[in-house]
């Protein structure tokens, strides 16, 4: 008897389980608009993994499950050949655990054929294999909400092709649909498609559209510059007054070969550097058509595609040093976004702090807000949702979210580490903050649709989902990957939290704690990529346990974050650009 009361718990609970994944799953797919590609084989010269990808787009209307069994009914809209028109599917829906799987076997679609599909649904995307009329391939993509598709850019840059920006598409450091390597030996050529030698000292990321990738860079006449890497704490400025050509350089991402290389500026740089950094510290942006290089003080400059210089805007002595010591100057590195036709840049510096909006075509502000805060060396986030557009910046004084279209102030956060760095990431509905030196070193998992004056006292505060008092990076911005946050510290300390709840899953030392880290993790193809100073990359399997795949020497030190495209990891080296892909 108890045997058998045992086991109807066991399927009552097992059958309202499956019916909150069923809930989820409708409200999912309801309204959604799935944005994709897919490749085609079966075809002369075409096979898997060759030939171009093909844009796609459903539009789901409504999801409704028609009985106990698998089969749902999908009302959609769908282009093919040039046609856009409504139909009504009824598909099985298979559970792979929590996960969806829609399954077609020899199914007629009117007015396209009959198809075969087993396409799985997680966290916003989607991935799978498709077959009929003798040909077939594998589709991936994202869903999109209504009115996001523009946003985010999720037509471009949530393929895995395009990285726009600092650490890619809304600084996720994120990049899928398409498959990455975990070894490589420079040495020796394998899994090396290129290496192109790139000429000063930056520690700029690069951006990549389409086939061109874009660098900035410092050159100095003579010499070498000098660059002090490792484990070591100085606040003394580097003294070179020695001038520099500040450029941006536009390489071809296929073959590595650089297409055009302009200087913005000539001249002695206007502020200092530290021994870590360099002057061309901020992240180059472009939406395909411009692009935007950064030099603080030397200016922001905005050329077209070929490298014609289309403006430049001069915003004055934009000195970054410790607020301490304000001889301590280390050098501007807040990268610009581009967000529509719009750019925002976050300067907090010595004096006359400020976040602006300006016009993309000709560099005019459009709004520009004071900030009361110290010199900050975190890139914005721009995060488009229903209700709500804002900016969202780090800070010492002021963490928080501005309106995107006014400038607003929206809400605000004050109390964090005293030098500022990381950049803020959206995922779960979430903005995760953090930084570190002085008395405090926090980590905030913040609601996106908060309001007002924060408290820092994070258990007390209802609009912080969690937090952690002296867990936050220095230097490094976070990564959230799927389910999970990762933190690395200088020290090469790398911290697994679940994202949406702040428990601990792991902490494990990278490096034997004999290598310093500055650049930003990134992550692909449920892959974890984190890069030492020393050039050292440690490949880690993604999830809740620390699972190292591999360790790949880059063979010269490293400071940049890298960037991914089509599968192909891109890391700027000390005097190189190296694509790491299948080969």
């Amino acid at each position: 008897m108890i045997a058998l009361c045992l086991t109807a718990l066991v399927v009552a609970q097992d059958a309202s389980e499956q019916a909150e994944r069923e809930a989820r799953f409708e409200e999912m797919m309801s309204g959604a608009k799935l944005v994709g590609s897919f490749t085609v084989e079966g075809t002369s010269g075409m096979d898997l993994g060759e030939g171009p990808l093909h844009e796609e787009t459903y539009w789901i209307h409504d999801v409704t499950k028609t009985g106990d069994g698998d089969e749902w009914v999908f009302t959609a809209g769908m282009e093919f050949g040039g046609e856009s028109f409504e139909i009504e599917l009824a598909l099985d829906v298979k559970w792979a655990g929590d996960t969806p799987v829609i399954t077609l076997t020899d199914k007629e679609v009117a007015m396209v054929g009959t198809y075969s599909a087993r396409v799985l649904f997680h966290d916003g995307r989607y991935a799978g294999t498709w077959s009929g009329k003798g040909y077939g391939g594998v589709m991936f993509g994202k869903l999109v909400r209504e009115g996001e598709e523009e946003e985010h850019g999720c037509d471009d840059e949530g393929m895995g092709v395009n990285w726009p920006s600092f650490r890619g598409p809304q600084a996720s450091g994120v990049a899928e649909g398409f498959a990455t390597v975990a070894e490589w030996n420079v040495e020796e050529g394998k899994n090396v498609l290129w290496r192109t030698p790139i000429p000063g000292l930056a520690h700029s990321s690069p951006a990549i559209w389409g086939d061109r990738i874009y660098l900035t860079t410092a050159v100095k006449e003579g010499d070498p510059a000098e660059l002090k890497v490792g484990l070591y704490g100085s606040v003394t400025p580097v003294d070179d007054d020695t001038p520099r050509k500040f450029q941006v350089l536009c390489v071809d991402k296929k073959t590595g070969g650089i297409l055009w290389t302009k200087t913005a500026f000539e001249g002695v740089p206007a502020c200092k550097r530290h021994p870590k950094g360099s002057h061309a510290a901020s992240s180059p942006a472009t939406d395909g058509e411009r692009v935007l290089a950064f030099f603080g003080a030397e200016g922001l400059h905005c050329y077209d595609k070929d490298g014609e210089l289309l403006w430049s805007k001069d915003f004055g002595k934009l000195i970054s040093a410790f607020y301490m010591m304000p001889g301590a100057e280390w050098g501007f590195s807040s990268s610009p976004v581009i967000h529509g036709d719009r750019v925002v840049v976050q300067c907090d510096v010595m004096k006359d702090s400020f976040v602006a909006v300006l016009n993309l075509a000709d560099g005019e502000e459009i709004w520009r807000m004071p900030r009361k805060d110290l010199p900050t060396w975190s890139t914005p986030t721009v995060d488009v949702r229903e209700g709500r557009s804002q900016i969202l910046v780090n800070g010492f004084r002021h963490m928080g979210g501005y309106d995107l279209a006014t400038g607003k102030e929206l809400w605000k956060l004050s109390g964090a580490g005293d030098i500022p760095v990381p950049t803020p990431v959206v995922a779960h509905d979430m903005v995760y903050l953090m930084s570190a030196h002085g008395p405090s070193a926090p980590i905030y998992a913040v609601h996106l649709d908060a309001e007002g004056e924060l408290s820092k006292e994070f258990d007390e505060e209802e609009q912080i989902a969690w937090g952690k008092k002296r867990r936050g990076n220095y230097m490094q911005t976070p990564l959230v990957y799927g389910d999970y946050l990762y933190c690395c510290s200088d020290a090469g300390v790398l911290r697994c939290y679940d994202a949406r709840t702040g428990e601990e899953k792991y902490s494990e030392r990278l490096g034997g704690g004999r290598s310093g880290f500055t650049s930003s993790g990134v992550a692909a193809d449920g892959k974890l990529y984190f890069t030492s100073e020393e050039g050292e990359v440690h490949v880690l399997k993604a999830g809740p346990e620390c699972e190292v795949l591999a360790v790949n020497d880059l063979t010269e030190t490293h400071m940049a974050s890298p960037a991914i495209s089509e599968g192909v990891l891109y890391f700027r080296t000390r005097s190189h650009l190296v694509a790491i892909g299948t080969k």
